[in-house]
């Protein structure tokens, strides 16, 4: 048994349409009055709610949410915590990853889902409006799995946070207009309401009901502005189970500390034998003298079931700290440890590829002139990252980022502080108080391993900074008072189980230290979570980059495989287990498929997104088992999800069992010849373009040779593949066509070639100088180096288009065949290659190939047959949707069919539902006829053809039976080759031909001798190809165009072959590690 592992790595930019089926909510941003400390006033809210409404998922899960702004103010949403892979499209911080939602207008966020796993929230992000739009989001393990401690009776979110009398945008306004500091809250809050200390708001406090000797998950959030808060419940103590979505090891504490943006779950065992009534308390954690703040007291009241009802709560005066006890609070934050369990492990980077050391301080800056401003001497208050106060712009860094516009940001923001100095020490020199001021943000290379350490200064008020990141958690690997040594402080680094966060509190006048890998490519806000901070400056912006590849005078992100383009080749010999560990390190969804391979019972590792697994989520891992049977020659692998196999595919070669041989002379070497496509633009927004708008998707803007142009496209002469031969030799070509939407003509100059094996396949030797190959397939090839004047020949690749009126790739990719040591230095000549539409070039390649048929490599064509279905190929139309404009003909939307029936992907894979037998994921109506007979391939034909039956059905065989598939090409949209491959099986193309398939008169000419063997079957422009084989391969099986187009549109289906008697002939268990949905 062999093992490979393969990392995947991701680059691009999450573009993709807002059309998937993913559950979907409102969030109405509107005005509504609210009532608070005697005083009435009009607040911003979602869905008229103070707090917000609660968002309840499954980690993994995808959710869109629909902000309408029917406000007066611009408006943004941030979903704090959460990583958003790859997609800082909606991360949401006003002009950092989008420019705000204007009065009138709406915008979908796309929440995606990965590593969190607990408790987060979501806020406004523009000015100080989150002081009343914010709400909890609550992540529960994955598909019901336990929590990583008992199952408590009831979850209870708590959110604390402060009120204002005045109008909160009106106290920013006053503050940045004048310089001061602004006005301190008028209260703390828990779930919106002051509670009892306050006037006029008894009535109103939160009561918590619980019953005696229950336990219950308090989910606590600090949604405050510009306060730290102690947080203690009377005569209960409490135990910390996670923080910022992540598990920690449990501890038993009186109180928690939290700081704004932070969230922390608490078990409650209610366990009091008095029953009655208790207070829930919050005041604030005041690390800075002289600063002035909010000193009053929020509670809330936990109430038991029994007990006088009409007892004053007990108060947690005994437990709640003081408001300046800096050892409480370091206390706390000190016994904060990951959980570290199998279930939930730590990935702490050992080392570093960069540390940076951020100063943090607020500041000063001088007062404009003409001007009186009300900071300390007259200046106005200002603060700083190493030095830098942030200015924000007026087009959002993601965009200028994206599009390349200049003079958005600058790229300076410095990994030192400008100056060092004693950062925490007294009487600091006045000149280090003034900041410049800019828009400055730091590059990161993706997958660098990064250490910050943030160093708190004294420079004009030294206290606590809650630093929050967007788009990444972390882990706490440090942190200390005074000023941080880089050749001491690492040494007492907790590199085993640091608490894992995405808002780390930075002590006052000391530092932490953090460390993460920037595997999230994007542009990413790092900020002060005292809001006072922020709009003093306090923050910047991080850009991940992403791995790059340059084509035709460009370069972009793509998705590869351990970072190559193609993919690393895997080598196996005839019966084979291969094991593939596939590592997403990427940040979202993959499978891989491994194309041409039988997998004998085992389903499980054949790899179709939604048709045998749920795809491997960015962090996690699965293990594919390759069991090779029948295959000998050249395969390939491929993702198989959306278009992500444009960049990820390689080869697989599979090699005679050891003591047999090629049947053919053994070459001096092999070369494999991977066939692609390449866009300039990314490749998932092509098509999500298309599905959203209905159109034809993009076209090519190149194809590709071992995963470059050549030398007839711009900038790519420098990088063309090059294959060294010497004369006289003779060369195996293994050829793979990779490309996503076109068959290929294939050929070299001056040169014949001799085919030998079609889908790892021997076939009797056939001469020629042209190979037409579809998507899917593969043809291995043997080269003579015998030109009669050797030097430099083209190898040619171009499309074969055989439908009318539809546009493609009308370019050439090129190789060179190099004969070394040759003199022969001219430039290399084209060969001769067919036109686009020559259907009778392609036609006499088809049926020119014929099995070997050979004593060593015998045919097994099932002479009956038990079952013939005859199944209509065909590109249709959907009606557009009520008040959309689509972009197909007439105004529709294009789509595909297999009999009639466009296939829906389900969102539960098909056959974790067969095995499992799991009721309404799929039905079993897949016909074995069209459901309409017709002229298929005739002109003219009704309108009504043309438009589909949308469902998830399939076809259900018993084990064993002969079956033969008719593919009939029909000619209602656009008449043109389909490549069509089946998963699961190889099978014998036993005839083909044009116009309809005539059940009486065709079958008598079929090939029933030595027909060619295959996975990938070209049914001709308005004809058909016929198929057999024998359903001994039990399990669930892809069926469907290899044109991505049709398929995205949904040609295609499954087939599910049952088990038979015998224990050979029944599907294997699943691996325990099958991915979750």
């Amino acid at each position: 048994m062999r093992f490979a592992g393969f990392l995947l790595l991701f680059g691009l930019l999450v573009c993709r349409a807002w059309g998937d089926p993913f559950p979907q909510y409102d969030f109405n941003i509107q005005e509504t009055s609210y009532t608070r400390l005697c005083q009435t006033k009009n607040i911003l809210t979602v869905n008229g709610q103070f707090p917000g409404p609660t968002l309840y998922v499954q980690k993994g899960d995808t959710i869109l949410v629909n902000v309408h702004n029917q406000a007066d103010y611009n408006i943004t949403i941030h979903w704090h915590g959460l990583v958003q892979p790859r997609n800082p499209w909606s991360d949401g911080p006003a002009y950092i990853t989008q420019c705000p939602i204007q009065p009138g207008a709406s915008f979908t966020y796309r929440l995606i889902f990965s590593e969190e796993e607990g408790t987060i929230w979501w806020h406004a992000h523009i000015d100080w409006d989150r002081a009343t739009v914010h709400g909890a989001i609550i992540i529960h393990p994955q598909n019901n799995a336990n929590f990583p401690f008992p199952t408590p009776q009831e979850e209870i979110p708590i959110i604390l946070g402060e009120w204002w009398k005045g109008n909160v945008s009106q106290v920013i306004a006053d503050a940045l207009r004048t310089g001061g500091a602004p006005n301190i809250s008028d209260a703390y809050t828990i779930n919106g309401q002051p509670g009892d200390l306050y006037p006029c708001s008894q009535p109103n406090t939160f009561i918590a009901n619980v019953e005696y000797s229950k336990t219950y998950l308090l989910r606590v959030i600090n949604a405050a502005l510009n306060n730290e808060l102690f947080f203690a419940i009377a005569n209960h103590p409490i135990t910390v189970v996670a923080k910022d979505a992540s598990y920690l090891k449990p501890f038993s504490t009186d109180f928690i500390m939290i700081a704004p943006g932070q969230t922390i779950d608490v078990l409650l065992d209610a366990n009091n034998t008095n029953g009655g009534r208790y207070y829930m308390a919050a005041h604030n954690y005041a690390s800075a003298e002289g600063v002035p703040n909010d000193t009053t007291t929020t509670t809330a009241i936990l109430q038991y079931n029994f007990g006088n009802p009409n007892l004053t709560p007990a108060f947690p005066s005994a437990t709640l700290p003081n408001s300046t006890d800096n050892a409480a609070a370091t206390e706390f934050v000190s016994r904060l440890r990951s959980l570290g369990t199998a279930e939930h492990p730590v990935s702490v980077p050992q080392v570093n590829d960069q540390r940076w050391r951020i100063t943090v301080a607020v500041n000063l800056l001088p007062c404009d002139p003409g001007r009186t401003c009300l900071g300390p001497n007259f200046d106005r208050f200002a603060a700083s990252l190493n030095n830098l106060s942030f200015v924000l712009p007026s087009t959002d860094v993601l965009d200028a980022y994206y599009k390349n516009i200049s003079r958005v940001y600058g790229t300076g923001f410095p990994a030192e502080p400008p100056l060092n100095y004693n950062f925490t020490g007294e009487n600091l020199p006045g000149f280090l108080l003034f900041p410049r001021r800019a828009t400055e943000v730091r590059l990161v290379e993706y997958n660098t391993s990064v250490e910050i350490v943030f160093q708190g200064t004294t420079l004009l008020a030294a206290e606590n900074h809650p630093l929050h990141l967007h788009g990444f958690s972390f882990y706490v690997v440090g942190r200390g008072f005074g000023n941080f040594d880089e050749e001491k402080d690492p040494l007492s680094y907790n590199l085993v189980d640091p608490p894992y966060e995405n808002t780390v509190g930075v002590p006052r006048s000391g530092w932490v230290a953090l460390r993460f890998w920037a595997r999230n490519p994007g542009v990413w806000f790092m900020h002060c979570h005292l809001d006072q901070h922020t709009s003093w400056g306090m923050e910047t912006v991080l850009i991940i980059q992403e791995t790059s590849y340059t084509r035709l005078c460009e370069t972009k992100k793509i998705l590869t495989v351990n970072g190559q383009f193609p993919g690393p080749t895997i080598y196996a010999e005839k019966g084979d287990t291969l094991i593939v560990r596939v590592y997403n390190k990427g940040d979202y969804n993959i499978t891989l498929h491994w194309h041409g391979l039988a997998q004998p019972r085992n389903p499980w590792s054949d790899g179709p997104e939604y048709i045998t697994q749920c795809p491997i989520q960015p962090g996690a891992k699965f293990t594919y088992r390759l069991l090779f049977s029948e295959e000998e020659g050249t395969i390939w692998w491929h993702a198989h999800s959306d278009w992500d196999r444009a960049t990820v595919h390689g080869a697989l070669i599979v090699y005679p069992k050891k003591g047999t041989t090629f049947p053919f002379p053994k070459p001096h070497k092999e070369i494999p010849i991977i066939l692609g496509e390449w866009w300039k633009a990314n490749v998932s927004q092509v098509v999500a373009d298309a599905l959203q708008n209905g159109s034809d998707p993009q076209i090519s803007d190149a194809f590709t040779i071992n995963g470059q142009p050549g030398d007839l496209y711009p900038c790519s002469k420098p990088s063309t593949f090059i294959a060294n031969v010497e004369q006289n030799k003779t060369y195996l070509l293994r050829l793979i066509n990779a490309a996503i939407n076109n068959e290929l003509f294939f050929s070299i100059a001056n040169h014949s070639l001799t085919v030998v094996g079609k889908d790892a396949s021997y076939t009797k030797p056939y001469s020629t100088n042209l190979i037409l190959i579809s998507p899917g397939q593969t043809i291995d090839v043997l080269l003579h180096t015998n030109a009669s004047f050797p030097g430099r020949h083209y190898i040619a690749a171009k499309s074969y288009s055989s439908a009318i009126g539809v546009k493609f790739d009308l370019t050439t990719t090129t190789a060179i065949l190099q004969y070394v040591n040759s003199s022969n230095q001219a430039e290399p000549l084209l060969p001769s290659l067919p036109e686009y539409n020559d259907t009778a070039a392609a036609t006499a390649f088809e049926t020119s190939l014929r099995s070997l048929a050979s004593k060593e490599h015998p045919v097994s064509v099932p002479q009956a047959v038990d079952q013939r279905m005859i199944i209509t190929v065909a590109v249709n139309l959907l009606t557009c949707e009520p008040g959309k404009t689509c972009g197909g003909p007439n105004g529709d939307r294009l789509s595909s069919s297999l009999n009639n029936i466009s296939f829906v992907t389900p969102t539960t894979d098909v056959l974790d539902a067969y095995y499992k037998n799991i009721s309404g994921v799929y039905g079993t109506g897949f016909p074995a006829d069209p459901p309409a007979t017709y002229n298929y391939t005739g002109e003219n034909l009704p309108g009504v053809l043309l438009f589909p039956r949308r469902a998830t059905e399939v076809r259900v065989v018993e084990y064993n039976t002969s079956l033969e598939i008719v593919y009939q090409g029909t000619n209602l949209l656009a008449g043109e080759n389909h490549p069509l491959h089946l998963h699961g099986f190889s099978f014998y193309v036993v005839g083909r031909g044009f116009g309809n398939f005539d059940e009486e008169k065709d079958p008598l000419s079929y090939n029933l001798v030595d027909p060619p063997y295959e996975n990938t079957v070209g049914v001709p422009k308005n004809g058909w190809a016929a198929v057999r084989f024998r359903a001994t391969n039990p399990g669930v099986w892809f069926m469907h165009c290899h044109l991505d187009r049709h398929a995205s549109w949904g040609m295609e289906t499954v087939l599910i072959v049952k088990d038979g008697d015998a224990s050979e002939a029944k599907l294997l268990p699943p691996p325990p590690d099958m991915p979750p949905c």
